[in-house]
């Protein structure tokens, strides 16, 4: 007859068959690496003498092929029969495994085709492991890279494209890091001023070539400091330079500035400068032209009138007379004063000279009429 069980034993049984089966639910340490194995998101899959020996689900969904078609495959029988460097996928693939053997692990981009004979690019991560007994194998990490690629190529198009509008846009560009270092000069800046990236790496340079002046040097460097510091709105601004060859130039400078980066960009208006040169010119000698013109019409009529009156007081006094000589010199101003309005209506040119603190014309340089 079987013997009763005490509540105590009973209450032991249970903690005991408790245990027992907590136990046997914790994983082994292969249970848990296997569990990684299958549950990974990566594509993984294990290498051995050439070939697949294993992968988890995430490979054959990568790859699209079953595990038993997987197995035993090389690695170049899942790839294009060559990669982009134009190198045999078989070849090269024994030269990713070898140096992988060689020096622990391997990073490299590979091309693979699924199995309905896509093409993908992947990033694939190969790790030497040994075990005791048995040849080392590898172990294989798989990448799908397609969305980085094309990631990197949109970034590429928009690089090129911008580089394509700055290496071709008819106003010099400068990209001035916080420090005041040069970083880039396009080739317009350089067509406009003489100087390349090299030979003005900083802004100190940059200011002691093309403003020798140390005054006007001193008055440039202040404003651009003084706009460095205001907000980051374009500050239009105009200065005269000296080229590389000695020329001078007036350049327009629009700058933008920011807490990191300051940009410059550079257009030549000299040309303009000198138009409007000459419009100022045009506009001052019109001004001169009007006035001449109203001032000898105002003069001549009076002058023409003293003149008739002159010559017959002259007529009524013979040279004997003590006022005779007085006479000749009124004569004197008379032909003065029509040689000056003559020189009024025949000015030409815009030309002055000074007189006391201020420019007057210069009626004999201005003027075409005889001297």
């Amino acid at each position: 007859m079987v013997k009763k069980q005490t509540y105590e034993e009973l209450e032991h049984r249970i903690k005991a068959l408790e245990k027992a089966a907590e136990q046997k639910a914790v994983p082994t340490d292969n249970e848990k690496y296997r569990l990684l194995f299958e549950k990974s998101k990566d594509a993984i899959m294990i290498l051995e003498e050439g070939r697949f020996v294993d992968c988890n689900q995430a490979a054959t969904d990568l790859l699209g092929y079953k595990k038993n078609k997987l197995f035993k495959l090389h690695p170049s029988e899942i790839s294009p029969d060559t990669q982009p460097d134009g190198q045999n996928s078989f070849e090269k693939a024994k030269e990713m495994m070898a140096l992988a053997l060689k020096n622990g692990s391997h990073l490299f981009e590979w091309n693979h085709i699924r199995a309905n004979g896509e093409v993908f690019p992947a990033e694939v991560l190969l790790t030497r492991i040994y075990y005791p007994g048995r040849s080392p194998i590898i172990h294989v990490i798989l990448r799908d890279i397609t969305h980085r690629r094309r990631v990197e190529a949109f970034h590429q198009k928009e690089k090129e494209t911008l580089s394509t509008i700055l290496e071709s846009t008819p106003h010099g560009i400068a990209l001035i890091d916080g420090h005041g270092k040069y970083l880039y000069v396009n080739p317009y800046f350089t067509k406009i001023t003489g100087y390349t990236l090299k030979e003005i790496s900083t802004k100190a340079e940059w200011f002691k070539k093309v403003y020798p002046d140390e005054t006007y040097r001193r008055m440039v460097s202040e404003t651009w400091g003084a706009d460095s510091k205001g907000s980051s709105i374009a500050k239009d601004r105009e200065f005269k330079i000296r080229c590389k060859n000695g020329q001078t130039k007036y350049i327009e400078f629009r700058s933008t500035f920011s807490k990191e980066l300051k940009i410059s960009v550079l257009t030549d208006v000299t040309v303009r400068k000198a138009s409007e040169a000459v419009i100022r010119e045009k506009d001052r000698l019109q001004g001169v032209l009007e006035l001449s013109g109203a001032v000898c019409h105002e003069m001549n009529q009076p002058l023409m009138s003293i003149q008739g009156y002159f010559d017959l007081i002259r007529m009524d006094i013979s040279q004997d007379n003590p006022l005779y000589s007085k006479i000749g010199k009124i004569q004197a101003q008379l032909d003065r004063l029509s040689n000056i309005t003559k020189k009024l209506m025949e000015i030409s040119r815009y030309e002055t000279k000074d007189y006391l603190t201020e420019k007057i014309v210069d009626l004999a340089k201005a003027s075409t009429a005889e001297k």
